[in-house]
């Protein structure tokens, strides 16, 4: 899940980098500029915002983590994921 959530990171900076649609100076910018610009709905800037802080408590704080809210997100969330592929793709 921490990789997929980085990849869909580094793939939207990529996408405001080579669209100059503004300067990224943390992840939680690229949703935000990327719904500025009307590439992702405010629905998805505010799922991916939540992706990016689930990413943290993964990257530091796993030792707390409570493994049925990882299993649930595992369960639950992976279609915002896939959902912002497909936005992705659009730019391939």
């Amino acid at each position: 899940m921490q990789l997929a959530i980085e990849a869909c990171n580094d793939i939207g900076s990529r996408i405001v980098a080579d669209n100059d649609l503004g300067t990224v100076n943390s992840y939680r910018d690229i949703p935000y500029i990327l719904n500025e610009q009307g590439v992702i709905d405010q629905t998805m800037r505010d799922k991916w915002v939540n992706m990016i802080g689930f990413r943290n408590i993964l990257v530091h704080d796993y030792l707390e983590i409570d493994r049925m809210i990882v299993y649930r997100v595992l369960q639950e969330g992976l279609s915002d994921i896939e959902a912002l592929v497909r936005v992705f793709a659009q730019y391939l």
